[in-house]
This record gives C-alpha cells, structure tokens and sequence, in this order.
C-alpha cells in the first residue's frame, strides 16, 4: 500500500514502512569531538532508563551523528567552532530530570537541552531553564509545555497533545467506529488528548459511551477494563504509556473483549517491546498512531544514510532530535552569536523565513554563509513554528499490528 500527502513545500509519498522510535537497544556512547577552539555544547536529556527507557539511544546517537556531519562537513559553526554533544540520563522521571539538567547547565555549560521526551520531565525542567535564559528542544507532547511566558525559549518538535486526540477521533470514525469509549492514563501526555478526542469523535458523527482515567503503575486494571469494554464501544482510545498499555492488553485478551484499541506508537509500537511484552495474539488488531517523518525527503533520506536507519524504517524521535541539532546549529550561525539569548531569536529565522527551502543542516549553513535566507525542512517534519514554540504541518501515520508486525493503513492530518 502507497500514500501521497501533498502539504505545502513538500510532497511526501508513503510505502511500506516499519516503525522505530529510537536507532537500537544498546546505549551509545557519546565522545566529546576533537576541536580546535572553544566547543559549543548541546545537551541531550533523553531517557535511558524508565518507562521511555526504549527511545533514549536512539535519540542521543541521531544527536552525535547531526553534530558531526556539521562538524565534518561544515566545518562547524561560527568560523570553526565544533558542535559538542553531552548526553544525560532523564530516567523519565522529573526529579532525575532536572537533577541532570542542572549537571548540564553548571558543568557541562550547555548552551541548549534537547531530547526531552517526557512532558513530565520538561515541565519540571522548564523553570530551571527559563531561569538561565537557556532553550530546550523538546519531543514531548502535553499543552502544558509549551503554554504561558516562554520567552521564545521553548521549542517542540512533536505534534501538540491535544492536536492529536481529534486525529485518533477521525482514524476510528474512518475506520467505522460509530461508539467510542475512552481509557486514558493520568499523565499530561495523555490527559490532553481526552477532550478533543470526545468533541471530534462526536462532530464526526460517533456516540461517546464512557471516559475513565486510571493512575500508572496499578496492580491491576481489570476493574478500568470492564468498566471500558464491558460496555461494547466499537473503538477504545487508550493514551498511555508502555507498561501500563501492556498490562490492559493482556486483561482485554483474558477477558475477551473485541473492541478495537487505538493508542499512540509510542507505546504500541516501542522498538517493537510491546509486542514482545506482549505477544502476538494479544497485539494482533490493535490500531497505533504516531506524528511521522517524510520518508521520501531529502531530509529523511539524509538524516537515514549518516545515522545508519535501515530502508522502509521511520526512526521517528531520532529525527526528530536530528532536527534540534540542525536548528540550534543553523540559528547560531545566522545570529553570529553561541550566546542562548542571541541565537534564540534566529530560530524562526531560519525555520520560518520565505528564503531558500534547505534539508539537511551543512547544507543550510553554506547558503547563510552566502548571505542567503533558508526556510529548513527536517527529517522529522517539514514543519514551521508558532510564536508558542509548537510546531505546524505535522503529518500522522495510522498502523495496526497485524502477524506481530506493524502495518501502515495511510496517512492523517
């Protein structure tokens, strides 16, 4: 099965493709890079440990692969300067979060934070940041991130949460669903979807049956099940992390339940641990949902051969951080300035601007040093900002599991 999905600067054309959302399993490790002059460091706050344990390699190696293709190929930034990656352990958790961040920020001096992968982890990093004047580039998805007085500091490359809860509405109503349930995980992730999912699925012509939370790392979710499914909703979106989707999975298969599951990618899908957590027959048929890169971009391909992606595989956060990268790297040459306060007013710049459309960052620093403007597309998304610091332009794919494997139905905006 091919798609087409024609968006503004880009066509993206859609075959067969298996999902990643990091590289491998194996935790990378990041070297610091031979310099000449002072290096420009970059912190990644990715989880290597805890629930998004499976997506932190992956995203620090895309990392470490962005900087030295800059480094290699463009000499670095600022007449020389090196691009240096420091890495952290998030270990998905706030208070490891922002113990790590504070490590970056005093010893490590890092100019910016990307990775982020967990809301949680960059709402509590948020202040210490915005304290210090410094960014943070983050894959996270809650509304919270990215709302109140940022002062243009905060920056995400992923779909906003609650954009997403009307795109799982719209695939379950396409895909025939007239009632819907919802069981969402309490976390702000996940929460933020809820209430455009109700109100879409309801414009689009559904019936709601039920909405019901339950608390991560429960003993047991049999009771939120039969609540759920007992009920006989033709679709239940169910938001949530790995552990937890894994654990309702195997009580909906006990219990045999027939209603359709849709969930993020992030947990249905994750490096392929939920189909090994849970098995076959009890994955088989269940709907996953993810923001995805353009796969046919010169971006994508780019951002494929130097971090080693293998063909038909959409790494999804990898390049997602791949674009961080490129951004504060292109932002800081079009400033003329490694100090956060300066270069941060250049990301729109060079994201935004109506110049030269650019794909890859060594690329996009040759035209700067020509004097020209450059509107960046990422491997991640042929994406543009709002002044919030969410991105627009992101492009969905629907999969279900079928046969232990991941199958792409087609494309959603």
């Amino acid at each position: 099965m091919s798609s087409i999905f024609n968006r503004g600067r880009r066509t993206v054309v859609l075959g067969a493709f298996s999902i990643v959302t990091g590289l491998a399993t194996g935790v990378f490790p990041v070297h610091a890079i031979a310099q000449e002059g002072e290096p420009i460091r970059i912190g990644i706050l990715a989880p290597l440990s805890g629930a998004g344990g499976a997506y932190g390699p992956g995203m620090i190696e895309a990392a470490r692969k962005a900087a030295e293709f800059i480094n290699t190929e463009a000499g670095g930034v600022l007449n020389g300067r090196k691009i240096e990656i420091v890495a952290a352990d998030s270990e998905t958790n706030p208070t490891a979060g922002v113990a790590s961040a504070r490590k970056l920020l005093d010893v490590n001096k890092v100019v910016a934070i990307g990775g982020l992968w967990s809301s949680s982890v960059a709402l509590a990093v948020r202040p210490l940041t915005l304290e210090r004047n410094v960014p943070i580039l983050v894959t996270g998805t809650g509304d919270e991130v990215t709302q109140g007085d940022n002062r243009g500091l905060v920056w995400r490359f992923q779909a906003r949460g609650s954009d997403w809860g009307a795109v799982f509405a719209r695939a379950a109503y396409q895909n025939g669903a007239r009632t819907a349930s919802v069981l969402a995980q309490q976390a702000p992730a996940w929460a933020i979807m809820v209430d455009p999912f109700v109100e879409e699925f309801k414009k689009q012509g559904g019936k709601i049956l039920d909405v019901v939370y339950y608390n991560p790392g429960q003993s047991s979710y049999r009771a939120e099940v039969e609540k759920v499914f007992s009920k006989e909703p033709n679709a239940v979106f169910l938001p949530s992390y790995l552990p937890e989707l894994s654990a309702i999975a195997r009580e909906v298969y006990r219990s045999g339940f027939t209603s359709r599951i849709y969930s993020n990618s992030s947990a249905a899908d994750a490096e392929g641990a939920f189909v090994k957590n849970v098995g076959a027959d009890v994955a088989e048929g269940i709907n996953h949902i993810q923001s995805i890169p353009p796969a046919s971009s010169t971006a994508y391909k780019t951002f494929a051969q130097h971090t080693g992606i293998p063909e038909n595989t959409l790494a999804i956060f990898p390049s997602n951080v791949w674009d961080q990268v490129a951004v504060i790297a292109l932002a800081i040459e079009k400033s003329g300035s490694a100090d956060p306060a300066e270069f941060t007013k250049s990301i729109l710049d060079v994201v935004n601007s109506p110049g030269d459309s650019v794909e890859n960052p060594v690329a996009g620093l040759k035209a700067l040093r020509e004097g020209k403007n450059i509107a960046y597309s990422g491997a991640g998304a042929d994406f543009e900002f709002q002044p919030t610091g969410d991105q627009l332009h992101r492009t969905y794919g629907h999969f279900i599991i079928k046969d232990g494997a991941n199958q792409l139905k087609g494309l959603i905006q």
